[in-house]
C-alpha cells in the first residue's frame, strides 16, 4: 500500500534525459533529437500538400495507427523499431489528428528499455523506462485526436480498471517509470466572482440515445431528488408551472477519452453514486425548483432526434436535427407544452445554482421575455466562451443588446500591424468594441459569458414555432436561436399577446441566499478532472456548510468526490474501488511517486 507519495526524483530523471558521457540512452536521445528534426523539417516541406492517409512514406503499421477521429499506438511496447508520423497537412476537420507529428524512439542498455514519444518541435510527449528483467509489464496504449494526448494503463491487477495519464503526470519505482511532461497544479480552481402531456421536463437526445435514457432512469428510480436543495423561489416555479428543456444531443467528442464509445457525455459517470452521472447535475437544477418530484412520478418527455429508442414517452422529431431544431419542432406539434414558459438547461454543466432565483426574474422585471443569467469570466477565458453585449435601461437593469461568440480580442485591442491585408484591422476592431459591451459595467476586466441557460416567456417560446423566423440550417441555441430572438427584441418585433414590446434581460447566475454560482463547462476530460479536485479542496476546506463555495450541490456528491481524491498527489479515483486496485498495481511494479493528471477509471 502507498501510504505516501515521495517527491519526483529528480536526480534518477535527470540520469536519464540529460547528456551525460556515462549514459547511452541519453546520448542517443540527443543525436536522434537532432537528426529527427531535420527529417521533421524536410517532411513538413514534401509533403505539405498530401492528404495524411495518402503519404506512401508511412508503413503499414503507421498507417495501422491512424483512425477517423484520433491516432491510437495500441500498446507502445510491442512496438519494436522507432516510427515517424511527421506532421503533414490534414484533410479539413481532421487537422488537430497530427498538429505536431508523432515520433517514437526506442533505446535499451544491458538494465533497461526505454521508450520516448516525441512531435516534431522536439517537445516529449511520452516517457517510459522499464527494468529488462520485469517478466510482466502492463498495457500502454497512447491516443492522440480532438482531445488532449493521453496514456492509458491497462494490467490484470486493475481488474478491469484503467489508469489514465494526462500531461502532468508521473508514476515511477525501482525500474520502472511512466512520465506525461507537462504542468500539474495540485490545488486546481481560478479566482471566480465571489402532442400534448402533462410532464414537466423535457430531454432531447441524439449520440447514443439509449445511454441517455439510461443515465436519467438511474436518476429517476433512485433517491437522489431528494437530496435537492429547494431554491428561494420554488413556490413560484410551482404556481407557473414551466417546462424544463434538457437537450442531451452532443456528440461529446473532446470528451471521448473519458466516456470511451460506450457512453455520451451526459450519461458519463461522476466519481459519485452510480446512480448520479453528469446529466444529473440539471436533473437537480430540476429537482430543487420542484420540478421533479422527490418520488419519482413526474414523466419525463425525450424528444429522440435519432430514432433509437422507443417507447410510450418517446417522440420523435425529425432525424439529426440539432437541439435548437428538436425543441423548436417538439413545441410546433405541442410536444413541448407552447402555453407554458419554458427554461432549458444545459446536460453537461457543473453548478450549484438556484434557478428559481432567474425564474423569479423572468416573472418580475418589466416585459421580460427571456432571461440569460451571465457568469463573469477574466478576459483570458472570455475567450472561449459566448459573451452578452447589454445596455443599461432607465432602471439600471441589463438588457441584452447582442452576443459575441469566441471573441479573439478581450483586453487589448488590436494593432495594426497584426494585420497583412486591407480591412482586416477594421475589422477586427468592429468585434472589439462590440466585446467592450459585454463587460461587466464597473468593472474594466470582467466578462459576461453565456452559460447555457434560457428562461423563456410562453411568448419568446411561440417565436421558435413562427413560420420564416428560423431557417432549418438555423437552429443552434447559442449561435441562431437566441441571437435572433434578441434581434427581435431590440428591433420591436418580439411581442405578448396584447401587444406589448418584450425585453430581454441578463441577471447574474446566484447560487442559494444570492450568493455569486460556480459553473463550470465539463468539456473535456481536463476540465472533468480540475472540476473533481477543487470540489474536493473545498469540501476538505469547509465540510458541506454555507461556507464552501459549491454550497447548493447535493451533500453525497461533494462528499463522495472528497473522498475519490488524493489532494496531495492530484489522483481521482472513480470510485473506492477503484483506489484499492490501484494500490495492487503499485505493489505489482514497485512504484512509489504517483501523482500528477491521473484518473483511475471508474469502470
Amino acid at each position: 500500500m502507498i501510504t505516501r507519495i515521495s517527491p519526483i526524483n529528480l536526480q534518477k530523471q535527470s540520469r536519464i534525459m540529460t547528456s551525460n558521457a556515462k549514459s547511452p540512452i541519453a546520448n542517443s536521445y540527443q543525436n536522434q533529437t537532432s537528426v529527427m528534426s531535420l527529417e521533421a523539417a524536410n517532411s513538413i516541406k514534401s509533403t505539405a500538400g498530401i492528404n495524411f492517409k495518402g503519404n506512401n512514406q508511412l508503413s503499414d503499421l503507421e498507417q495501422s495507427f491512424i483512425l477517423d477521429n484520433e491516432i491510437r499506438i495500441p500498446n507502445i511496447l510491442d512496438i519494436d523499431e522507432p516510427i515517424e508520423l511527421s506532421r503533414v497537412k490534414m484533410p479539413k476537420g481532421k487537422e488537430v489528428l497530427n498538429a505536431s507529428g508523432i515520433n517514437l524512439f526506442i533505446d535499451e542498455d544491458p538494465e533497461f528499455k526505454t521508450y520516448i514519444l516525441m512531435n516534431d518541435k522536439g517537445d516529449t510527449i511520452f516517457f517510459g523506462m522499464f527494468d529488462k528483467t520485469t517478466k510482466e509489464l502492463p498495457v500502454i496504449t497512447y491516443k492522440q485526436g480532438k482531445f488532449m494526448p493521453e496514456i492509458t494503463v491497462k494490467d490484470e491487477s486493475l481488474n478491469g480498471k484503467r489508469v489514465k495519464m494526462y500531461a502532468g503526470s508521473h508514476l515511477s519505482g525501482e525500474g520502472f517509470e511512466l512520465r506525461m511532461p507537462g504542468t500539474y497544479e495540485p490545488i486546481p480552481g481560478q479566482k471566480r466572482e465571489n402532442v400534448s402531456f402533462t410532464g414537466r421536463t423535457v430531454i432531447t437526445t441524439l449520440n447514443n440515445e439509449p445511454r441517455t435514457l439510461y443515465a436519467v432512469d438511474k436518476y429517476m428510480n433512485s433517491d437522489l431528488a431528494t437530496h435537492a436543495i429547494k431554491g428561494e423561489y420554488t413556490d413560484t416555479m410551482l404556481e407557473y408551472d414551466p417546462t424544463i428543456v434538457i437537450p442531451a444531443g452532443g456528440f461529446g467528442e473532446r470528451f471521448r477519452n473519458i466516456t470511451r464509445d460506450k457512453e455520451n457525455k451526459p450519461s458519463a459517470k461522476m466519481p459519485t453514486h452510480d446512480n448520479y452521472r453528469i446529466i444529473g447535475t440539471a436533473l437537480n437544477l430540476a429537482a430543487s425548483a420542484g420540478i421533479i418530484n422527490a418520488d419519482g412520478t413526474d414523466s419525463l418527455k425525450y424528444l429522440s432526434q435519432k430514432h433509437n429508442i422507443e417507447g410510450d414517452n418517446v417522440y420523435y422529431v425529425d432525424r439529426f436535427k440539432t437541439d435548437g431544431g428538436a425543441i423548436a419542432e417538439g413545441l410546433a406539434r405541442d410536444i413541448i407544452r407552447n402555453d407554458r414558459d419554458v427554461i432549458i438547461l444545459n446536460a453537461d454543466i457543473f453548478t450549484n445554482a438556484d434557478i428559481t432565483r432567474v425564474y423569479e426574474k423572468l416573472k418580475t422585471l418589466p416585459d421580460a421575455g427571456l432571461v440569460i443569467p451571465y457568469y463573469p469570466v477574466n478576459p483570458e477565458r472570455a475567450k472561449s466562451f459566448g459573451l452578452l453585449g447589454i445596455e443599461k435601461d432607465e432602471n439600471n437593469n441589463l438588457q441584452i443588446k447582442s452576443f459575441v461568440e469566441k471573441p479573439k480580442y478581450t483586453h487589448d485591442a488590436p494593432m495594426p500591424n497584426d494585420f497583412k491585408f486591407q480591412g482586416e484591422y477594421d475589422k477586427a476592431m468592429e468585434e472589439f468594441n462590440k466585446v467592450q459591451t459585454a463587460l461587466l459595467p464597473g468593472k474594466d476586466d470582467v466578462f459576461l459569458a453565456n452559460p447555457g441557460l434560457y428562461f423563456m416567456s410562453k411568448e419568446a417560446a411561440k417565436v421558435l414555432t413562427a413560420s420564416g423566423i428560423l431557417s432549418p440550417e438555423e437552429t443552434g441555441l447559442g449561435k441562431d436561436i437566441m441571437p435572433k430572438i434578441v434581434e427581435m427584441a431590440n428591433t420591436g418585433r418580439l411581442k405578448d399577446s396584447e401587444g406589448n414590446q418584450l425585453k430581454i434581460y441578463t441577471v447574474p447566475l446566484e447560487a442559494k441566499g444570492g450568493k455569486p454560482a460556480v459553473w463550470d463547462d465539463i468539456g473535456t476530460a481536463e476540465a472533468y478532472l480540475r472540476l473533481i479536485k477543487d470540489v474536493a479542496h473545498e469540501t476538505d476546506i469547509h465540510g458541506t456548510s454555507t461556507g464552501n463555495k459549491y454550497y447548493g450541490v447535493p451533500e453525497f456528491v461533494l462528499n463522495d468526490f472528497k473522498d475519490n481524491v488524493d489532494l496531495e498527489t492530484g489522483i481521482v479515483y472513480g470510485s473506492k474501488e477503484s483506489k484499492g486496485l490501484f494500490n495492487n498495481f503499485c505493489n505489482k511494479y514497485g512504484i512509489t511517486t504517483a501523482r500528477g493528471n491521473i484518473f483511475v477509471t471508474i469502470d
